[in-house]
């Protein structure tokens, strides 16, 4: 069973009251089936938009339940030459989503998101997205 990491642009929708079930579902069962890689970018993204310490403290143990995707000290010349590859096929995206987007290609996981950058980037690369 494939893993996924959800883009934060998901994981917002999915805690918003007037969400889309469907997708508050299936994160849902992402998170009971083990599934999700968290990626330290994405959890940084979450914990800064959180209203106050108390609520902070809360998602921080939550998200801790979930599998850390760390990434070693040669990604970085991959998601160089990676941003490269994008730009010189016309595709202008935020550095945070293009890698999030090699993360998710180079560990052969799915992309759960809210973000049109990411159908962009997989218009074009091996980047496999996640319907909901």
């Amino acid at each position: 069973m494939d893993k996924v990491i959800i883009d934060t642009s998901a994981w917002i929708e999915s805690f918003r009251p007037q969400s889309d079930k469907e997708l508050g579902n299936l994160v849902k069962d992402l998170i009971l089936n083990g599934r999700i890689l968290l990626p330290g970018i994405i959890k940084t993204e979450l914990l800064k938009g959180t209203k106050n310490k108390k609520e902070y403290n809360r998602l921080n143990g939550l998200l801790k339940g979930l599998e850390y995707f760390p990434v070693p000290e040669e990604f970085w010349e991959k998601l160089s030459l990676f941003s490269f590859g994008l730009f010189g096929k016309g595709i202008a995206v935020p550095l945070i989503d293009t890698y999030i987007a090699l993360l998710c290609i180079e560990k052969k996981a799915l992309i759960l998101h809210r973000d049109k950058h990411f159908d962009l980037i997989a218009q074009k690369f091996p980047l496999k997205v996640m319907d909901s």
